[in-house]
């Protein structure tokens, strides 16, 4: 299954922090796609300050954010993440009508 990951880094003229909008798919595997963005784009921040927004992510697996913030934060980031209270699924993995197998 090929699961895709699209980011917007979105910096102020004069960045003290930064947000990365990510859509597509957020998973254990491509997590690893994303901690070198939020790295360079702290690189570029002054305080360091990374906010990724997930709100708009079409799936989300659990697992990848523990991953994530385990690998990003503690380098001189204040990492901050929003997602949805329920995390959304990958489409391609539920079938029509919504009900799972």
């Amino acid at each position: 299954m090929d699961h895709k990951l699209r980011v917007l880094v979105r910096l102020d003229v004069a960045p003290s922090s930064a947000v990365l909008e990510v859509t597509g798919c957020l998973t254990a595997d491509s997590w690893r796609s994303l901690a070198p963005l939020i790295r360079k784009t702290a690189a570029l921040v002054r305080g360091h300050r990374i906010t990724v927004d997930l709100t708009a992510a079409q799936h989300i697996e659990r697992a990848a954010l523990p991953l994530l913030c385990e690998n990003v934060a503690g380098r001189d980031i204040d990492l901050r993440i929003e997602c949805p209270d329920i995390l959304p699924e990958c489409s391609a993995l539920v079938p029509a009508g919504g009900a799972k197998q």
